[in-house]
């Protein structure tokens, strides 16, 4: 026995000493006096356990091994622990293994395992502490490592189940109690009934060890299984917000669950650098929350392993169908089937997306029309249906929506995730949001309440749109989950090239070469803006200088609307179309609902993800090629996106978007809104949740936007290989001369991304000539414009310049055009309304607000009616004395002004309510420079550094502001001269002097400190 287990603790990677420690094997009755002490046991008369306790552990007499190891409310041995019987007892109906036993009747404690001397100095040693004489207690049989670790809140705690494992992470070198289950960590008081009476805490020992300040690390199984993951995600919320409330820093380390199921199967397996990776990679509890929206937890109807969904049986009871399946497995032809039969039946069918060209395409598949192409007077009755993208899902669009025609259709959502994400977040929704939302809703009562059935499907479906669909739909309701759970094997699995680094340039570059040696590549790419130096424009430019004599099709949301371009067309007809091209540049335009599916053509598939798209839409954009190519990827390490405050907590998000509701309603008040009176602000709280739901998760990703794709891509079954990052010239060293002569000769030359970023400028500049020099159109012609999807190129750009000249209502040039695609309209914007603008700042919320609340009739949709508004903004740069500020350009800042100090300290006090409303992100440790720095960059100001002084043997930098010399004033005399007939409208139409510029920068302005009530 005693051999027996040293080698199983030593299989969990145990020191061995470390398990000398704390296992026992026991055999024969002793096993009996370490577990059945408790005093609530049943015993006879004499003294004795009753027979039904002693036959129910008959079993212990085999014999097996006790662990134990010290009690942290003492510091003694702790007398709790846990036996694992040679012969463990079965229970139950279904045979239930319990494999180790714990003292019955009696408080489940915590193990906190006695350490070596020589343990003790390697978890020192890895967080930088030396052992003193003092630490060490030679009377103490843990020698007072524990007492030591208590002391120490430096040192993070790693938290994990079950005693070998904890054991394995103190081998590594890592402090860690372990608990005897994963709700082990806190109890639920309850009453003789079993009924909770009173909120969860956490258990006296684990208290005392999450002293505030104290990182904790929760370590528990990557299980595979549905609902051991759902309770293992419960124990890991519950246990959290409890740690977090007692004032720890959480974090949720997980791994692959291919590299093993525990921290101890990690460890053995791939060494404890495995373990070290994934501790150092840890995500904030917050951060793993907003992840965890990713899962399905609904259990499966039907679940399968294929490679193509077949034909499944779905009961005509069912009403919402929920399809999850890989990529590329047949999940459109599998709803193909579903329309065909409900077309047999003379069922409607409806058919929604977010991307034009997804829902074309499905209309084709399906054999419907599309919202183009049908009567909008046309009834459900007259046709077999039709689809169209949510933004038209209202009444007020072309199809003239109406939910309640529906009521006995097939209603078909295919990339479900997506499609209710962009509905309730995209822009091109925000105007007629509230409608769409009232659309859908009243679509979901009506088809599921109904005789309908609603069909959604995703590869990463998810619990997120399920709930939400139900929780419109107002029915009790259990959805049809089909679940398939296929992952290709070694043979179908891509092999996808990892390329690291700031920019993509090595990835280009060896594109450069693959094409030279006669690949055909398929390269998917966020953008296509001239101004973007990785975007499909630019590359289209850069790759017809290189290889004059390829054909190369750029496929993007302008090329595929231009009847004058070769793309023109070409989504319905895909297979055929690519085999006349040598080279395909693809934007996101077409990262969902097509499948090309030829063969023997493209050579290979490149990605370039600079941090726009969502991590899911990259890999949708990756496996549009369904041939087994090899894929090539550069990831940016985080997004630029950020949904509100960027807050990965949903609590969070939510809070601070109803106290800024509240301000901007107070606001409005300040002005005498008189719509208030009738506004509804609990508009479908069902929408809000789930908007919040999908904003963190969407956050959550952004922030680890690389690691995000990288480990999505592996959890699919894809082989992730890392390219070594290429050594820069300046690296680059070589003894001999004839080397150095070709590095002289190479180094004349310009670089990649100078030949790119030359590429860019000249498509850009020749762009922003061309909008300049477009046909100047009147009103008609604008809204007759915006009405067409199709646009040929010089449309759009006359299109283009009619806003511009909207927006800031002076002369278009190639300068002022290159200014509005760096945000200088948002700038303005911001400087307009808290200095000449001011008087009219209530004027122009109030209108904008009025108008959103005449779309939603009487409603608004809280996130968007507060992106609408300005005054929030412009009163934290008013509390911050920013207007002081800039009416004194002459004056020189330091970091030790008293004043600045004053705005420095509430701005950090607030950094929160800054976050939301002004976008800002504030460090703790920011300086007074820094601040105001990133506020003056809000309205187009900089700070220059004029000298260096020094101060208490300090050395002081000391700044002054630079004002912008970009034409801005010509632009506020525009937009003042329109505020007499249109109070807070931006595009002017008359002329006026700058007498009232000059009255308002003569005024005097002093710095208050104030308390901003967010």
């Amino acid at each position: 026995m005693a051999v027996n287990h040293l080698i199983e603790w030593n299989a969990s990677c145990v020191d061995e000493q470390l398990t000398q420690l704390n296992v026992t094997p026991l055999e024969g009755y002793r096993p009996f006096d370490y577990l059945l002490y408790s005093d609530t046991l049943p015993r006879r008369n004499d003294g004795r356990i009753s027979d039904r306790i002693l036959n129910r552990y008959q079993h212990l007499y085999d014999g097996g091994w006790w662990c134990s190891g010290i009690d942290i409310l003492t510091g003694k041995d702790d007398v709790w622990g846990c036996f694992k019987p040679v012969h463990p007892r079965i229970i139950g109906e279904h045979n239930k293994i319990i494999k180790y036993e714990h003292p019955p009747q009696t408080p489940t404690g915590i193990f906190a395992l006695r350490v070596s001397k020589t343990i003790w100095e390697r978890i020192a040693q890895r967080y930088d502490l030396t052992l003193s004489e003092k630490d060490i207690k030679p009377d103490q049989s843990d020698l007072g490592f524990w007492e030591w670790a208590i002391a120490h809140r430096e040192i993070p705690l790693c938290i994990t189940e079950g005693a070998k494992k904890a054991g394995a992470l103190l081998t590594a070198g890592y402090v860690a109690i372990a608990l005897p289950g994963i709700h082990g960590g806190y109890r639920v008081p309850r009453n003789e009934w079993g009924k909770r009476k009173g909120i969860s805490r956490l258990i006296p020992q684990l208290e005392k060890l999450a002293t505030p300040k104290r990182e904790v690390y929760i370590v528990f199984d990557q299980d595979s299984k549905p609902n051991t993951i759902k309770a293992v995600n419960t124990a890991i919320k519950q246990t959290g917000y409890l740690l977090t409330k007692n004032g720890c820093s959480v974090h949720i380390v997980t791994w692959n669950s291919h590299f093993g199921k525990g921290v101890d199967d990690l460890i053995l397996s791939h060494s404890p650098v495995a373990f070290d990776h994934a501790y150092e990679t840890a995500i904030s509890l917050a951060a793993w929350q907003a992840l965890s929206f990713n899962r399905l937890t609904f259990s499966a109807n039907i679940q399968v392993n294929q490679r193509y969904l077949s034909d499944l049986a779905i009961p005509q009871t069912a009403k919402l169908i929920g399809i999850k399946s890989p990529k590329g497995t047949g999940k459109t032809q599998f709803i193909e089937q579903i329309v065909q039969q409900a077309q047999k039946q003379g069922q409607s069918v409806l058919v929604i997306s977010h991307r034009i060209r997804l829902v074309e395409a499905l209309c084709q598949r399906f054999g419907l029309k599309y919202l183009q192409e049908k009567d909008p007077k046309s009834s459900p009755e007259q046709n077999p249906g039709y689809g169209l993208c949510i933004d038209s899902l209202h009444p007020g669009s072309r199809a003239n929506f109406n939910a309640e025609n529906w009521s006995d259709s097939i209603v078909i959502i295919d990339e479900i995730e997506q499609v209710l994400w962009h509905g309730l977040n995209s822009d091109t929704c925000r105007h007629q949001r509230v409608a769409i939302l009232k659309s859908l809703k009243s679509l979901m009562q009506n088809v599921i309440g109904g005789q309908g059935k609603v069909v959604i499907a995703d590869a990463d479906l998810s619990d997120i749109s399920i709930d939400y669909l139900l929780a419109l739909a107002g029915v009790p309701q259990t959805p049809f989950i089909i679940h398939n759970e296929w992952k290709p094997q070694t043979e179908e699995a891509w092999s996808v090239s990892s390329y690291s680094g700031n920019t993509p340039k090595q990835l280009v570059k060896d594109l450069e070469q693959h094409i030279a040696e006669g690949g055909k590549p398929f390269v998917c790419l966020s953008a296509q803006k001239l101004a973007s130096q990785w975007g499909t424009c630019t590359l289209e430019t850069y790759f017809k200088t290189q290889f004059p004599n390829l054909k190369i099709l750029r496929i993007d949301s302008e090329s595929l609307a231009d009847p004058t371009h070769p793309a023109y067309g070409c989504i319905n007809q895909l297979n055929s179309t690519l085999k006349n091209y040598d080279i395909v540049l693809a934007s996101p335009c077409i990262e969902t609902g097509v499948s090309i599916d030829i063969k023997g053509h493209l050579t290979s598939v490149w990605g370039i993800a600079q941090g726009i798209q969502g991590e899911n839409s990259v890999r949708q954009a990756l496996g549009r090629i369904r041939e087994n190519l090899p894929r090539y990827l550069w990831v940016a390490t985080h997004g630029f996106n950020q949904v509100g405050n960027g807050s990965v907590s949903m609590a969070t998000l939510l809070n601070c978007n109803h106290r800024l509701t509240r301000l901007n309603i107070r606001l409005l008040q300040q002005s005498d809104f008189a719509s208030l009176d009738d506004l509804e602000m609990g508009f479908q709280a069902e929408s809000l949740l789930c908007w919040a739901k999908m904003a963190v998760r969407f956050n959550a990703s952004m922030s680890r936007y690389r690691e995000s794709i990288l480990t999505a891509l592996k959890s699919e079954g894809h082989q992730i290989l890392e390219v070594p990052l290429e050594k820069s010239p300046s690296q680059a060293h070589s003894t001999s001369n004839s080397k150095q002569n070709q590095n002289n000769k190479n180094s004349l030359r310009p670089s990649l991304s100078e030949m790119i970023s030359a590429v860019r400028d000249q498509n850009y500049q020749a762009e922003c000539q061309a909008i300049s020099q477009a046909i100047t159109i009147g009103d008609r012609q604008y809204q007759a414009l915006q009405k067409k999807l199709l646009k040929t190129t010089p449309e759009r750009r006359s299109q283009r310049k009619y806003e511009l000249t909207l927006k800031y209502g002076i002369p278009i040039t190639s300068d002022l055009i290159e200014k509005d695609d760096r945000g200088w309209y948002d700038q303005l914007r911001i400087q307009y309304f808290l200095t000449l603008g001011r008087p009219y700042l209530s004027h122009r919320d109030a209108a904008i607000a009025h108008r959103l609340i005449e779309q939603g009739q009487g409603n608004i949709f809280v996130p968007d009616f507060n992106r609408s508004q300005l005054g929030a903004m412009i009163g934290i740069l008013e509390l911050l004395g920013i207007p002081a500020l800039i009416q004194n350009p002459q004056r020189e800042l330091k970091n030790t002004d008293t004043d600045l100090q004053k705005i420095t300290d509430i701005a950090l006090r607030d950094r929160l309510a800054i976050k939301s409303i002004m976008g800002i992100g504030l460090a703790k440790n920011s300086s007074p420079i820094v601040v105001i720095r990133r506020f003056l960059d809000k309205i187009g100001y900089s700070l220059e550094c004029l000298r260096l002084e020094r101060h208490q043997k300090k050395r002081i930098r000391v700044y002054r502001i630079v004002e912008p010399d970009d034409g801005r004033l010509e632009v506020f005399q525009k937009w003042l001269a329109c505020e007499p007939q249109s109070p807070g409208q931006l595009p002017p139409q008359t002329e006026q002097s700058l007498n009232a510029i000059t009255t308002i920068n003569s005024g005097k302005a002093e710095f208050q400190q104030l308390c901003f009530q967010f």
